[in-house]
């Protein structure tokens, strides 16, 4: 199925016609020829629009980006203040061991 164009016209209180205006149906086609739509899925938050390529680098909670931490050696949200990765299994790795359990109490 092709793409719709949809096009309200208030009918209350209308006084006067697509012609009175100089317009017919051919010369908004035409207009709308030459231009490119968009089309696809679009997320936004405060008004900037996030493509879905970017989205493993924001937070899956609050689509902010998320940020690395060096000391811990995980990836976490400043938004959230949570982290992003769980720590791993091993109970001598010197990264998770003294992980606090929010990213701001690091140091």
């Amino acid at each position: 199925m092709g793409k719709k164009k949809v096009i309200y016209l208030d009918p209350d209180d209308r006084k006067w016609t697509m012609e009175d205006l100089g317009l017919s149906w051919e010369s908004i086609g035409n207009l709308l020829e030459d231009k490119k739509e968009i089309e696809g899925i679009f997320l936004m938050k405060n008004g900037k629009i996030r493509n879905i390529v970017e989205l493993p680098n924001h937070c899956k909670i609050c689509l902010d980006p998320l940020d690395y931490n060096d000391e811990h050696d995980s990836i976490f949200c400043p938004s959230c203040d949570e982290w992003r990765e769980s720590s791993c299994s091993d109970p001598t790795c010197e990264y998770c061991l003294a992980r606090p359990a929010k990213p701001s109490n690091c140091k």
